[in-house]
């Protein structure tokens, strides 16, 4: 599935990503490791995470891959057809502490509706179109609030994972980065689709120029790579 949550082509969507696929570490050495904040501390010998259970809210670190678990966070879903930047009616699906597995159970259910999930230290994430199903799991890819992330894709909206990536101007490199399990990379310092257009080579596929980010699907932060 091709987000807009979190998550996709040429994406984001805001700023996070919302998928379908396990998750797991990744990225380059040349990567801000910096992980997100430390876990509520546990008081009094009683959980400060969310209660134990499968969920059927997912709560994923873009950058990494994994479960962010026992994180403060509110979940709400909006109609799709609301414009996104309108004052749209919602309905809260989660607030509060995912589990030590980074799962959520929503409290509603939900069609064709726009997720959003809000959470201190991370960007918002949204996921477009998203519609609650017996045993179905949404995933919603938080990413910091600062830096920028890519998706990347394959023609046909495959994760193209495992990848890596040479970001050029001209003949100078920007950045030598590689794709986690999630397909994500991320930027820590900067926007690189800004000013010169931008040459993206990965061993296997047709280069792409990138001369702005309106070129990286709607959400702004999904890149295609063909073969």
């Amino acid at each position: 599935m091709v987000l807009a949550l979190g998550v996709a082509c040429w994406v984001v969507l805001s700023v996070g990503c919302v998928t379908t696929k396990d998750a797991v570490g990744g990225g380059d050495a040349r990567l801000d490791e910096a992980g997100r904040p430390d876990a509520p501390e546990m008081k009094k010998g009683v959980s400060s995470c969310g209660a134990e259970g499968k969920g059927d809210l997912s709560v994923l670190d873009g950058r990494t891959g994994g479960p962010l678990t026992c994180l403060a966070i509110t979940i709400t879903a909006e109609p799709t057809a609301c414009p996104a930047t309108s004052e749209c009616p919602s309905t809260t699906l989660f607030r509060g502490l995912t589990n030590r597995d980074g799962r959520a159970l929503s409290t509603s259910t939900f069609s064709s509706a726009r997720v959003i999930a809000v959470a201190d230290g991370f960007a918002t994430a949204t996921v477009n179109n998203a519609s609650s199903k017996p045993d179905g799991v949404i995933e919603l890819e938080l990413m910091p609030p600062d830096g920028f992330w890519l998706k990347v894709l394959d023609g046909e909206g495959n994760y193209l994972q495992d990848v890596s990536l040479s970001f050029k101007q001209g003949d100078t490199v920007l950045a030598q980065l590689r794709t986690n399990v999630l397909a994500n990379v991320f930027f820590s310092q900067r926007q690189p689709f800004s000013g010169q257009p931008v040459t993206v080579e990965a061993q296997g596929f047709q280069s792409v120029v990138v001369n702005d980010v309106k070129e990286l699907g709607e959400d702004g932060h999904t890149l295609v790579l063909r073969r």
